[in-house]
């Protein structure tokens, strides 16, 4: 544990205790203080980052549970899928229905002005 306060601190303390001894003393007590402050940090610090891991995993997705979530949204989007060409087929229905009732009353009107011609012709 020698030498681990700086140099200029060490220095420091010894030119205001006269007593060289005394010095030693107070600057290794200094020392084993600041190791013990050091030791303790290390500690919590493993603590702190495990909390921490702890608190992270309970927010974050796993891969399992983004995995049943994506064949989830998949199943959605295939009954959908399903749903939307079964409204497409029936809009196509319709419309086909509709078109064909419309072609027969063009088809009726037309041939009601072509007899009316005919007629008109024919006097």
């Amino acid at each position: 544990m020698h030498g681990y306060l700086p140099y200029e601190i060490t220095k420091s303390v010894e030119a205001v205790l006269s007593d060289p001894e005394l010095a030693k003393k107070v600057i290794e007590t200094i020392e084993k203080g600041l190791y013990s402050i050091e030791e303790k940090a290390k500690e919590q610090k493993i603590i702190i980052k495990t909390e921490l891991k702890d608190e992270l995993t309970k927010e974050l997705v796993t891969k399992d549970e983004l995995k049943a979530t994506e064949e989830r949204l998949r199943g959605e989007i295939k009954a959908t899928e399903e749903r939307l060409r079964t409204e497409i087929d029936k809009w196509r229905a319709d419309t086909i229905k509709w078109m064909f009732i419309f072609w027969l009353g063009q088809i009726a009107t037309f041939t009601g002005i072509l007899i009316s011609v005919l007629k008109l012709m024919l006097k």
